[in-house]
């Protein structure tokens, strides 16, 4: 439990910073982007490389393949539960994408791994990297079109998609790859997060501050992001034998705060990232609270 909490202050932090330093005019509405297309083009593909790599996980491709399945599936039917709520809290035409995004991803990258890593140990790691395979595909080919009204098809294979799948299969042709090439990537990947956060930060620091808390549609929206998604996971992993760190990976990570690609997708292609920053911020704060609850209520 503590170790969730402490994981999430970190986040906050690091967002934190973002916000300062667009309030000082450290990072400009440039600078912003420029650090949007370095994290997501370059940074999180080294990133996704080496956490699944580095693992030492003794995970057979059996549970690789069912990973992969039950993560398709967790994100399948986020994708139902949208389409379902979405058209109830009757967003602005605009802003429906947004919403949509953030119902069926969550924060399973930057938060995600880092947390379940530390609720549950063991594999936890390896499989929510490999989680993040269906994740990129999803968010940088749907979520584009989604977020920013475009469909560029050739982004579909964007460096982190192509990183994970390329991670996944060496792990499971047990291909040695050299360990100075994994403390490398290991070494790049490590400025995911901070960077990331730096983003979100700049983002909410050009907005103003009593806009970021009028969005009503927000309020349902969290409670379906971190409590009801977890909790449909949870219902229908019960008649599923799988791994518990496996399964208790599926219900973390269905149970996440708004997805943060989304604030850096709407700033590389267009959309409203103002929206995407409100929903990051709320959820992400609220998640203090609720993550920490999953751990102990569900975890022990």
């Amino acid at each position: 439990m503590s170790a969730a909490l402490h994981q999430i202050t970190v986040i906050f932090i690091g967002i934190l910073a973002g916000f300062v330093c667009r309030k000082l005019k450290v990072l400009s509405e440039e600078g912003t982007a420029t650090v949007s297309n370095i994290v997501v083009k370059i940074i999180l593909p080294f990133y996704l490389f080496s956490a699944i790599l580095n693992s030492g996980s003794a995970v057979d491709p059996r549970g690789v393949l069912l990973t992969l399945g039950l993560s398709f599936g967790m994100f399948l039917l986020s994708g139902l539960v949208a389409l379902v709520i979405v058209p109830l809290l009757r967003p602005p035409a605009e802003d429906k994408g947004v919403y949509l995004f953030e119902t069926m991803c969550g924060n399973v990258t930057y938060i995600g791994i880092p947390v379940c890593a530390a609720v549950l140990g063991g594999n936890a790691a390896f499989y929510g990297s490999l989680l993040n395979i269906p994740y990129n595909l999803l968010c940088f080919s749907l979520g584009i079109w989604l977020l920013a009204g475009k469909l560029p098809l050739k982004k579909i294979l964007n460096p982190a998609f192509l990183s994970g799948v390329a991670a996944a299969i060496l792990y499971l042709l047990r291909v040695p790859v050299p360990s100075v090439l994994l403390d490398g990537c290991a070494f790049i990947g490590q400025a995911t997060s901070p960077c990331a956060m730096l983003v979100i930060g700049s983002v909410l620091g050009s907005v103003p501050f009593k806009e970021i808390f009028t969005e009503w549609r927000a309020i349902p929206y969290v409670l379906i992001r971190l409590v009801g998604l977890g909790a449909l996971m949870a219902l229908l992993l019960s008649f599923i034998d799988v791994d518990p760190v496996l399964k208790g990976v599926v219900i973390l990570m269905a149970s996440m705060p708004a997805a943060t690609n989304s604030t850096m997708l709407c700033t590389i292609y267009g959309g409203n990232r103002a929206l995407s920053a409100k929903l990051i911020i709320l959820s992400t704060a609220l998640s203090i609270v609720t993550i920490p609850l999953w751990a102990a209520v569900y975890f022990g």
